[in-house]
């Protein structure tokens, strides 16, 4: 080999070693952003100021003078993977066998989805609002979009009729945590589980990564994509194909209502589209027109649990 060859051979070499390692750092910048949480619950993707739990809206200042006069209890369990998480209860004034499982969204906790559970505590039911797996007070280092805490939902259903073997359940979920209900849905859940309400969830990880890198970052989908997935199964053993509602939906069997804001551009409009479109079984749409992510309580409270009410009154909820 002439020294020619081999200096071009070593200047290619060179160049893929580079594009290689620069690939191998993007997609763990990309883990560390959207999925690696600290010791004080904080990773990139919830931005730099600290989170506060409150939200600027006039359902948070109703719900801060409301839930002074609620009597407030704690429950935790333990994931099949031995986290011990928490939730917040809201137990109905007089007795109920219906409870309201409500699942926050990415970033936040418990105190996110707080205010839009008042009309079901209102109603007369139980509300239990947990943390999820590395949020709030639940353990856990890492959020996984759904694909894990889709278990732990099972797991909080259990535990629901563990304590009351007449429960009735509804699934209630906001933006991740409406993906991780629908995610839930197509598992063995107890038959106490009766109704699905998904407000802005995303149709899979992949999807919504796919939308982020273009916005945020201004990256195309592919190598980046790919690279960051492999490298989060070695960190946490979930990649971001698992993370499919899609997928999910289509092993379940319950009732959905689908729920997503007109103007949302976070988890864009057409995701609901596609899920309802998709699902075969009892099912109906609610898009909130001028309602951006998680917006859509806000906006038209009257449309939203009005619609909210007369679905599940169909199933027995009264």
């Amino acid at each position: 080999m002439t020294t020619k060859k081999k200096v071009i051979i070593g200047i290619l070499t060179s160049i893929v070693l580079l594009l290689t390692g620069g690939l191998l750092l993007a997609g763990n910048y990309l883990v560390n952003y959207a999925m690696i949480v600290d010791d004080t619950g904080y990773f990139p993707a919830m931005g730099k100021e600290p989170y506060t739990g409150r939200q600027d809206t006039l359902a948070q200042m109703e719900y801060d003078e409301w839930v002074k006069n609620q009597h407030l209890e704690e429950l935790t369990i333990q994931s099949d993977d031995g986290l011990q998480l928490w939730a917040q209860v809201y137990p109905a004034k007089k007795e109920s066998h219906v409870y309201v499982l409500a699942v926050h969204g990415y970033t936040v906790d418990h105190r996110n989805i707080a205010p839009a559970i008042v009309p079901f505590v209102e109603k007369g039911w139980n509300v239990i609002t947990p943390d999820q797996r590395a949020r709030g007070n639940s353990e856990g280092s890492f959020v996984s979009m759904g694909y894990k805490e889709k278990d732990d939902v099972v797991a909080w259903t259990k535990k629901i009729v563990e304590l009351d073997p007449q429960a009735e359940i509804i699934l209630y979920g906001e933006s991740m945590g409406a993906a991780t209900v629908m995610m839930a849905s197509g598992e063995a859940l107890p038959s106490n589980v009766k109704a699905v309400i998904e407000d802005c969830g995303y149709t899979s990880a992949n999807a919504m990564f796919t939308d982020q890198l273009k916005e945020r970052f201004q990256l195309p989908s592919f190598p980046f994509l790919p690279v960051a997935s492999m490298l989060a199964k070695v960190r946490t053993g979930v990649d971001f194909d698992q993370a499919d509602a899609m997928k999910q939906l289509e092993k379940a069997t319950l009732p959905i209502l689908f729920i997503h804001g007109g103007s949302d551009d976070y988890v864009p409009t057409y995701m609901v589209n596609e899920l309802y479109d998709s699902y075969k079984n009892e099912k109906e749409l609610l898009i909130v027109e001028g309602a951006q992510h998680a917006d859509s309580s806000d906006v038209n409270p009257e449309l939203y649990y009005g619609t909210i009410f007369q679905f599940l009154e169909k199933y027995g909820f009264h």
